[in-house]
């Protein structure tokens, strides 16, 4: 199964309408003993689900009423999307397993929070620890004893290394690496193909073009 610590679980929503929630059904799909798909729920006005999956729109998220062995797997790819609609569904009661997929590689001694995606060809090394509703993406890395913080994203071959960490809310493009031990704050992003040799604060743009402050206003 590629649900985590949810044996009692035989269908799934997917949460998102999107490109990624796409993505996500073809994972859910290829698993052989994997459990059934059954449809997407989606706040967007023209509530449609991705075509050619031939699965309904099932409603908006703050409408679903989760069944006891139904679980819910958010496809939403920013930190502030997943954030929000993973603490609406946890207020609703709704089971939101880790999910990890046959083609990645976590290590029995890394730990994995509730909501979490670990997409095919990523790794999570020994000790590392990747907090609740993260999402590690194809090709990524998080090295040993290195830290995600809940509701980041990590996109395409971003690199964790060794020791390293990222607060919450981070957005890590694709490509973007962390040194060995270097430390980065809450809600920080890191540009496409840029290396984090030094750590930074809340907040930070990290770009091959210098450090920027994020703007505190959250929307």
């Amino acid at each position: 199964m590629p649900l985590l610590n949810a044996p009692a679980v035989r269908s799934v929503v997917i949460a998102g309408a999107g490109g990624f929630a796409l993505e996500m059904f073809d994972y859910l799909l290829s698993e052989r003993d994997g459990p059934e798909v059954l449809g997407f729920i989606d706040d967007r006005p023209e509530a449609l689900p991705p075509p050619g999956t031939g699965r309904p729109h099932l409603g908006r998220i703050d409408a679903y009423r989760p069944a006891a062995d139904q679980g819910v797997v958010v496809a939403i790819g920013s930190p502030q999307g997943r954030s929000n609609v993973l603490n609406t569904l946890w207020q609703l009661g709704a089971v939101t397993p880790a999910y990890v997929h046959p083609l990645a590689l976590v290590s029995p001694a890394a730990r994995l929070g509730r909501g979490t995606i670990v997409c095919p060809y990523a790794i999570v090394n020994r000790n590392a620890s990747v907090g609740d509703g993260v999402l590690v993406n194809v090709h990524c890395c998080v090295g040993h004893g290195a830290a995600a913080g809940d509701f980041s994203v990590l996109s395409p071959y971003a690199d964790l290394n060794g020791d390293s960490a990222i607060g919450a809310g981070c957005f890590l493009g694709t490509r973007a690496t962390l040194f060995p031990r270097v430390t980065i704050g809450r809600e920080c992003v890191v540009d496409s193909h840029t290396a984090v040799r030094a750590s930074a604060e809340d907040r930070q743009i990290i770009s091959s073009r210098g450090p920027y402050t994020v703007n505190p206003r959250r929307t």
